[in-house]
């Protein structure tokens, strides 16, 4: 299995979860899909659009229960990052400049490689048993 395809089918079992989850399933989250391959005019117009490269994958917009312990207070969302758990690559420089900017601005950010460490950051974000 590729590695682009070993990261995407542990996001998608980690969404189904997700989505299954009655604790989760109205919170407020998205993907951010940056990845893949695109044409030159497709890739301009989401440029256009907005579209950021290094962006973390998955971003929810809850609150969390957790309190930040650098400032003491709660986390404004939750950014996961997912990488190949074939690889266990280390986030690209432009990654890294998000994970910067959104830590820096209350977000808690975390780089995971399974769907039990994206569930399990979850649970931990929002103060919930697994």
């Amino acid at each position: 299995m590729s590695p682009i395809y070993a990261e995407s089918a542990e996001q998608r079992l980690f969404i189904q979860r997700w989505r299954l989850d009655p604790r989760t399933r109205d919170l407020p989250a998205c993907a951010v899909p940056n990845a893949g391959r695109r044409g030159r005019a497709q890739a301009g117009i989401m440029k256009a659009e907005g579209m950021e490269p290094g962006v973390p994958d998955w971003l929810c917009f809850e609150p969390s229960a957790i309190l930040d312990p650098l400032t003491n207070a709660r986390y404004v969302g939750l950014a996961l990052e997912f990488k190949s758990p074939t690889t266990k690559r280390k986030p690209t420089p432009a990654q890294q400049v998000w994970h910067l900017r959104l830590s820096a601005r209350g977000w808690k950010v975390q780089v995971v490689y399974t769907k039990e460490e994206a569930w399990a950051a979850v649970c931990a974000y929002l103060g919930m048993p697994q």
